[in-house]
C-alpha cells in the first residue's frame, strides 16, 4: 500500500471508562489499553511501512504531514478488529473519489477516517468534533465512503462481549482473564 500514510490518532480514541479499571483492576486496564494501541500502531505500520506513526491530536498529525503527497488512514487506538482489508477498503474507496472514508464505531463515532491527501483544511475538518463533521455539507456534498462498523473495547460491557467474542485476539484475552471464569466463554475454546 505504497503512497499511503497512517496515523494512530488517540483524538479518535473514546474517552477513558473507568468502569474498565474498576473490572480489571487499574494494573489490568492500563495494559488492556496499551495491548489494544500495540495493535493499532502494528496495523498503521503493516499498512504504511514508511508513513506510520502516532500522534495526539489532528493538528500534530497534519503538522507531521506536511509533506506527504498521498492519502492518510487515521485510525484510533481502541478497536480490536484492524486489518488489512479495512485499509484496502477504505484507499479503494479514496481512489474512487470520496474526499472522505470513514469507519463508525457502535457509538457512531469514527475509528477510522480516510483522505485522499494531507491537506490541511481538510484535515481539520476531519478533527473537528464528529457532529459538526456529519454535518459539513462540503464533506458531505463531495461523497463521503463508509466503512464497516467495529465496537470499541473501552468499557466493562465492550471487555464482557469481547472476552465471549470466540474470534478474539489471544494477545487481548491474556488481560481479561477475570472475565473468562465462564462457561461459554473464549476460555473454553
Amino acid at each position: 500500500m505504497s503512497g499511503v500514510a497512517a496515523v494512530v490518532l488517540y483524538a479518535l480514541a473514546a474517552p477513558r471508562d473507568r468502569g474498565l479499571d474498576d473490572l480489571l483492576g487499574a494494573p489490568g486496564a492500563t495494559a488492556l489499553r496499551e495491548e489494544l494501541a500495540l495493535g493499532a500502531r502494528r496495523w498503521a505500520s503493516r499498512v504504511s511501512p514508511d508513513v506510520a506513526f502516532e500522534a495526539t491530536t489532528i493538528g500534530a498529525a497534519s503538522m507531521a504531514l506536511h509533506d506527504h503527497d498521498g492519502p492518510v488512514l487515521l485510525v484510533a487506538p481502541d478497536v480490536p478488529r484492524l486489518d488489512e482489508a479495512l485499509a484496502r477498503a477504505a484507499l479503494a474507496d479514496l481512489e474512487d473519489g470520496a474526499l472522505v472514508v470513514m469507519a463508525p464505531t457502535a457509538d457512531g463515532t469514527p475509528y477510522l477516517v480516510g483522505v485522499p491527501r494531507a491537506d490541511p483544511e481538510l484535515l481539520d475538518r476531519v478533527g473537528a468534533p464528529f457532529e459538526g463533521f456529519a454535518d459539513d455539507p462540503a464533506l458531505r456534498d463531495a461523497g463521503v465512503g463508509m466503512l464497516r462498523s467495529e465496537r470499541r473495547l473501552v468499557t466493562p460491557d465492550d471487555a464482557r462481549a469481547y472476552a465471549a467474542d470466540p474470534c478474539a485476539h489471544e494477545d487481548l484475552l491474556r488481560h481479561l482473564q477475570p472475565l473468562l471464569q465462564f462457561p461459554g466463554s473464549a476460555a473454553d475454546r
